[in-house]
């Protein structure tokens, strides 16, 4: 096995420690003397690991004020995971989110292996409708896995504050810092025409993602269906 370098090693070190709640959400690491000074490594070395976390979107810096903890709010949902626009729009909207609703159920094979878990575990599943300027334009369908969400339930959900994400951090300690996705067309379900207001059959977009925490653990598989009439999948990659 190849062994890891310096950098590595203290960027690993660093996320152990966010893994394990030493730094809380939105909460600044120490300064980079002191840092550098506990885990005995030079400025240089500290700073190429931080520099990866930050590439990573787990920690940001803030000129002037130091390096934090990355914390979900609703500008970091529009910018990293919602990527639907009406057509040549080169702004996002934040949508509104609906729950049509959440059910217990027992993991299947496809849910098993996004999740890592065992088929059959027990799941919970949720169903959600996306607003923009009200209408309907996405379904989304997410699965997560009961044992990292435990007590999961119906008010908790609605009456959050800010994003999906934001709750799954701030109330279970699970931080999304990335996703993986899979773009396919696809045609609308009864279910799932009736709720966008389109015919049965009609073309959609299938968006497939899984929601990966600080050390790449799936935290959340999620199938979107988007309705194309208006709206498309826009994304923007920064260097």
């Amino acid at each position: 096995m190849k062994s890891l370098t310096a950098y590595q090693e203290v960027k690993q070190k660093i996320t152990e420690d966010l893994v394990r709640g030493r730094y809380p959400m939105g909460q600044a690491l120490p300064a980079e003397k002191d840092l550098s000074k506990e885990l005995d490594v030079s400025i240089g070395t500290l700073r190429k690991a931080v520099d990866e976390l930050v590439a990573e979107g787990i920690v940001v810096r803030r000129q002037g004020r130091g390096t934090y903890v990355a914390e979900h709010d609703l500008k970091r949902l529009l910018y990293y995971f919602f990527h639907v626009v009406k057509h040549d729009a080169d702004k996002k909207s934040h949508p509104r989110v609906d729950l049509v609703s959440l059910t217990s159920a027992i993991a299947n094979k496809e849910e098993a292996s996004k999740l890592a878990i065992k088929e059959g575990a027990a799941v919970w599943r949720l169903v959600n409708c996306l607003y923009l300027e009200n209408k309907c334009v996405m379904i989304d369908q997410i699965t997560l896995d009961k044992k990292r969400f435990q007590k999961l339930t119906r008010a908790d959900y609605i009456n959050r504050e800010g994003s999906i994400y934001q709750l799954y951090q701030m109330k279970y300690g699970q931080t999304v810092v990335r996703s993986s996705e899979r773009l396919r067309a696809g045609l609308a379900s009864k279910q799932h025409a009736e709720w966008l207001g389109i015919k049965s059959n009609s073309p959609v977009l299938v968006i497939r993602r899984v929601a990966l925490g600080i050390q790449d653990d799936p935290i959340e598989w999620r199938v979107s269906t988007l309705n194309t009439d208006q709206h498309e999948y826009f994304s923007e990659l920064i260097a």
